[in-house]
């Protein structure tokens, strides 16, 4: 690309570029961050209600359909109002791309102060993802943490275990989901086991601003990655589905690690339930949140697919605290959200509603002290009506299918026995997260037999059976 120049014509000063074309690939998803709309059919003459549409129209047209090729530098002296109209067109075909909204999503909100929550929240899903991961994960990647990434893996997703490992190095990841497929769907599934989760603690400073890990599968991780994930500085929950045999003495462990695992409760596998994980005392045991689950579901994940709603920014600190929603203690009205307006993939309801807010919940109740611990600068809060958004827009991918219907909340994992899996929740608390030093260093576990001795071990059994035998 040419360096941009400044011309003149009769007063009038523009700046202009060259851009080379780029490589697609057929219909795969190679280039899927940058995806164009589809090119009007041939003999197609848009015009406008009354004649010729406008010279402005036809301008935010042609740049929709080539914003693939935008760069940041081309948007510096575009002001708000072109740009909107070009979001607007995007949006309204459902064809904002990840890179259109890193980019519509930064320069809209520093130029109006205010934005919708489509352009604050990103989601995609990519049912069966046909290139290798890195080509997902970097344009998911912002070295500036100008946005939030929140990955989900699953089935029909053919990668090497190898490739999983450049996942700790993303500086902006906050929500990681490996999500094994339901037995019945028969679909590729890179081997998640200890030794990738330890593999993620010997990279530099590994998931700075990971605060979320879900990991669910059968015969994946062991009990022993406890000790390996308490090394994640930030990382706050840690929800996990494996073999029973791989976790018979999980609570003892997770106290070693610094862990807690929390109880089972009805309220499994609802919003609510993460949430109260991290509620003090005096609001879990609220007698009027037994009406609330419901409610308070319904509120924050149809909000979060309601894309029209309106984003406004307080000063820090001067936003009402989810946590006052919670208890009771919260005057303010809740918006009614618009049905009609949610957005529906093949897979229904929105997938990234719980960490979502749960990102969010964690972040006010520590005042995001982790991003501050990373140098990275949060002057407002993002809210909808009483409800305080993360302090960074998210983008959230879901790659690959879990279940025959797209994704499943619960895959099923029956092939060995109904009851051979279980679910295992550990949390930390935000004083250990950001105040302790993590565990000392243990002993590797090993990783395709948890439960055989290792190669160290029987040499030293073998040695110790030869002195034995020399000293008779």
């Amino acid at each position: 690309m040419s360096l941009p120049a400044t011309k003149s014509t009769d007063g009038i000063y523009y700046k202009e570029w060259t851009v080379p074309r780029r490589l697609t690939v057929g219909d795969s998803n190679y280039d899927w961050s940058r995806n164009r709309l589809p090119p009007p059919s041939k003999g197609h003459r848009p015009c406008g209600k009354n004649g010729p549409r406008s010279l402005a129209a036809m301008a935010t047209t042609l740049v929709a359909q080539h914003f693939g090729d935008v760069t940041l530098e081309m948007l510096d002296d575009i002001p708000a109002r072109p740009l909107w109209r070009i979001w607007n067109y995007l949006d309204a075909r459902k064809s904002v791309s990840l890179h259109a909204w890193a980019l519509l999503s930064n320069h809209i909100r520093r130029e109006e102060g205010e934005t919708t929550l489509a352009l604050y929240r990103f989601r995609d899903h990519i049912c069966a993802p046909e290139q290798g991961l890195r080509y997902y994960i970097q344009p998911l990647t912002s070295p500036t943490v100008d946005f939030i990434a929140h990955l989900v893996i699953s089935g029909k997703c053919d990668f090497e275990t190898s490739e999983l490992l450049c996942l700790a190095k993303m500086k902006n990841l906050g929500v990681l989901e490996l999500i094994q497929p339901a037995d019945d769907l028969h679909a590729a599934y890179p081997e998640v086991s200890d030794r990738l989760v330890r593999g993620w603690t010997e990279v530099d400073s590994p998931f700075p601003l990971l605060r979320v890990l879900r990991i669910w599968g059968d015969r994946s991780v062991t009990q022993q990655s406890l000790r390996w994930v308490a090394k994640f500085p930030s990382l706050a929950l840690y929800d996990v589905r494996g073999a029973r045999e791989d976790w018979p003495s999980p609570n003892e462990l997770a106290l070693e690690s610094g862990w807690e695992l929390t109880p089972s409760s009805r309220l499994t596998g609802t919003l609510m339930r993460y949430l109260m994980l991290f509620a003090p005392p005096e609001v879990t045991n609220t007698h009027g949140l037994r009406d609330l689950p419901g409610k308070l579901d319904d509120d924050l994940v149809s909000l979060c697919g309601d894309s029209r709603s309106l984003v406004k920014f307080v000063a820090g600190g001067q936003a009402p605290a989810l946590l006052d929603y919670l208890n009771g203690q919260l005057n303010t009205d809740v918006p009614i959200w618009n049905p009609d307006a949610v957005d529906r993939t093949c897979y229904g309801e929105p997938f990234e509603a719980w960490a979502f807010w749960l990102y969010s919940f964690i972040g006010q109740l520590h005042q995001d002290a982790d991003l501050s611990r990373n140098g990275i600068r949060v002057d407002a809060q993002a809210v909808v009506g009483p409800f305080v958004l993360p302090s960074k827009p998210m983008a959230c991918l879901y790659l690959g299918h879990s279940g025959r219907r797209g994704i499943a909340t619960t895959p099923s994992y029956v092939s060995r026995g109904m009851f051979q899996t279980q679910s295992f929740v550990f949390r930390r608390s935000l004083a250990t997260v950001h105040k302790t030093e993590p565990p000392a260093e243990q002993p590797a576990p090993p990783s395709d037999a948890p439960h055989e001795p290792t190669i160290r071990n029987v040499k030293r059994k073998r040695m110790d059976d030869l002195l034995a035998a020399l000293s008779r």
